[in-house]
């Protein structure tokens, strides 16, 4: 992973940082453009492995569709309170439409985010991953910071 600073009047984060910071269930904003040329943001739910953020979104769905067709992306993570610090860059989306994929990646969310696949909210979660699909984010670099 490309590493850079975000902001000279920061401490940039080691690789170290970066990867506690991303394996804590923040949320991702996830930043694109839609159809009509107008800028968008969406939080999700996200894990990362392997260089990448996984994310699992509705087939038919807004971020879905306008990414298979602009798969240019910007990549927000961050936590507060405390001292601000977080990770941004761009990125490229790819979106993969395999519905046992989309369940895997979806069940593993839930459980980072919910801490358990029992609840009433999981379980409805996990009914979608059929319809759902993956986003397969690839950042170009991270620009990091911390106050």
């Amino acid at each position: 992973m490309k590493l850079i600073l975000a902001d000279k009047a920061a401490r940039a984060l080691s690789k170290k940082e970066v990867v506690q910071l991303l394996a804590r269930p923040n949320i991702l904003r996830l930043a694109f453009v839609d159809e009509k040329g107008e800028p968008m943001v969406h939080p999700v739910w996200y894990y990362y492995s392997m260089g990448r953020f996984y994310v699992a979104t509705d087939r038919q769905g807004t971020k879905a569709r306008v990414l298979r067709k602009n798969p240019d992306i910007y990549f927000l993570v961050d936590e507060s309170p405390g001292p601000t610090f977080g990770v941004r860059g761009k990125g490229t989306a790819r979106v993969v439409d395999d519905p046992d994929y989309a369940t895997r990646v979806t069940r593993r969310n839930a459980k980072r985010y919910l801490g358990t696949l029992q609840s009433k909210t999981a379980k409805a979660l996990l009914a979608m991953g059929p319809s759902s699909c993956v986003l397969e984010i690839m950042p170009r670099y991270m620009a990091t910071w911390k106050f």
